[in-house]
């Protein structure tokens, strides 16, 4: 978290995530699902779904947060997925750190928490995610293509395209589809409510409560 951080503020000339904290420290919760790891991976693409019906049973999910959650078990879909609303609601985003995605190399090859200040593809890759959650990139967005993302650079934080994502990423490249854009119109992350300092006209993705 703190390479994210690092990242963001350095690509956001300086703001900050309204990270979640207790007596000053990250707040961290350990949860040991219900389901076998068997019948999570049986669920395909919909791991990160299954994922916060166990939250939302285990009771920990309150409306009105985000949740990145760190899940030690296998995907043979991908490393990591995240809500789009209003195509899909949700507040957690997911990466999965034993995941084998077909035709890539396993996601436990890439190390989580290496540097707070050298963003590696887990971290990384969980902050695009993130930003997905929220509802970006958004349709209204220039470039938008393939359900949140962008197409106009593989170095884009929220690319996806033929060619490979290049790292590190830089956060909306032209500022023109999902951060400091200027189109009123259409949602911003620099505006969003989970945002040091908090904007004054501050935004919410569908589903979440105030």
């Amino acid at each position: 978290m703190e390479s994210v951080s690092y990242w963001f503020r350095n690509q956001s000339s300086g703001l900050d995530l309204r990270w979640d904290t207790y007596n000053g420290e990250l707040d961290i919760t350990f949860l040991r699902l219900a389901s076998t790891e068997a019948l999570v991976t049986a669920s395909g693409a919909f791991i990160r779904e299954v994922l916060e019906l166990e939250l939302n049973a285990a009771g920990v999910i309150r409306p009105n947060k985000q949740y990145m959650v760190y899940y030690d078990g296998g995907s043979t879909y991908s490393c990591g997925a995240g809500a789009w609303p209003p195509l899909i609601y949700g507040v957690v985003s997911a990466m999965y750190l034993q995941g084998e995605p077909p035709g890539a190399t396993g996601c436990n090859t890439n190390q989580l928490g290496a540097s707070p200040t050298a963003t590696g593809y887990l971290d990384i890759a969980m902050f695009h995610e993130f930003i997905h959650s929220l509802g970006l990139a958004s349709t209204c967005a220039p470039n938008h293509h393939l359900s949140g993302h962008v197409s106009d650079s593989p170095n884009d934080l929220m690319w996806a395209g033929d060619a490979s994502w290049e790292l590190p990423p830089r956060l909306d490249i032209g500022n023109d589809d999902y951060f400091r854009h200027g189109n009123p119109d259409c949602p911003d992350l620099a505006n969003v409510g989970y945002i040091v300092p908090l904007p004054d006209d501050y935004w919410l993705p569908p589903g979440v409560s105030k």
